[in-house]
């Protein structure tokens, strides 16, 4: 039997800071971000694309395209994690 693994602190920080809008100079995400991290990464886990970028928009239906672009690069950048499953 497998043990579920638990995505990294440093993980959950990218993501969050990816749905946050990260620009340089920006370290952190604000708390609604950090707060939607762990739902995000699971979504991303599932390579639904348009999933995530409802979630990161915050929308039930739709995405702007902003954050369909953050959906993206949330998902390119978490495609090698052990624990996204």
């Amino acid at each position: 039997m497998s043990t579920p693994t638990t995505p990294s602190a440093e993980l959950l920080r990218e993501v969050a800071l990816i749905a946050c809008g990260r620009r340089e100079g920006k370290t952190r995400s604000c708390r609604s971000c950090t707060r939607k991290a762990p739902g995000l990464l699971n979504i991303a886990g599932t390579g639904a694309l348009d999933a995530l970028a409802a979630a990161v928009c915050g929308s039930l239906t739709s995405a702007c395209q902003d954050c369909r672009g953050k959906a993206e690069t949330i998902i390119n950048a978490t495609v090698d994690a052990p624990c996204v499953t």
